[in-house]
């Protein structure tokens, strides 16, 4: 399983590109769907979506290439937390799941990042510094991809009609698989956050998200290839995949 750490990182890396590619299409920051900007701040935007976008290719061929991952990682935390994170959070209520999403994207960055901090250290003092930035990152980046899961969970219930329009009608008993999704999100999220049991968690959600991409994402987005949220949705589930096969790895690593 540690061999998934790698592929998780690319998967990552990959997913942030094409939405950083979308954001110049659509000339925003796109990461994490943040809400419409003001007319104070509209006049910016296409700068923001250009700056915004060559920073995260340029982090992301870094993560890639595993050339200054560390600070790569770290920017690309930065920039959703800024551009999507601080957007959300006055109407928070208003989208409270891509607000949740946007914070797991930051987490999995944090995660990311995690990753790459080396371990060797001819200083004491240096290196328990550097395991408690380890510790701290990981932390951070496993609750915040956890409270995404466990929203989308209670949204899978909450809005369980209008989810079942949303799965494509080629696959059976739409209503059953958006109930049993809410339960496997709830699982895998809570999962996460115990330490005994996050490796498996972390596995078998990177599995189910990337079904979604397969079964669900991609036929919705070859449907109607000029859908905003189904273009998003790809590139979406793609990275949180490649989160979750990182997550897997890294667990099995430390173990």
């Amino acid at each position: 399983m540690e061999k998934l750490v790698n592929p998780g990182r690319i998967m990552f890396a990959l997913g942030i590109i094409a939405l950083a590619i979308l954001g110049i299409k659509y000339q925003d920051f796109i990461v994490g769907r943040p809400p419409a900007w003001s007319e104070t701040f509209s006049a910016i935007k296409p700068a923001l979506a250009y700056v915004t976008a060559i920073l995260l290719i340029i982090c992301c061929v870094a993560i890639i290439f595993r050339k200054y991952v560390f600070i790569a990682s770290l920017v690309i935390a930065a920039l959703t937390f800024i551009f999507s994170v601080l957007r959300h959070l006055p109407v928070f209520m208003a989208d409270w799941v891509n607000a949740y999403k946007s914070m797991a994207i930051v987490g999995g960055a944090l995660i990311v990042a995690n990753s790459f901090i080396a371990k060797e250290s001819s200083n004491p003092a240096g290196l328990k510094a550097r395991e408690s930035w380890k510790n701290g990152l990981f932390t951070v980046g496993c609750i915040l991809v956890a409270a995404f899961f466990i929203a989308a969970g209670y949204a899978h219930f909450k809005w369980a009609s209008g989810v079942k329009e949303l799965i494509p009608t080629y696959i059976p008993f739409r209503l059953f698989w958006v109930y049993f999704c809410g339960v496997c999100l709830f699982a895998g999220g809570i999962g996460i956050l115990i330490p005994q049991t996050r490796k498996w968690a972390a596995l078998l959600s990177g599995i189910m998200v990337l079904g979604w991409f397969f079964l669900f994402h991609i036929p919705r987005f070859l449907v109607n290839t000029n859908d905003p949220s189904d273009r998003m949705g790809v590139c979406e589930s793609f990275l949180f995949s490649g989160i979750f096969f990182l997550l897997a790895g890294m667990t099995a690593r430390k173990k």
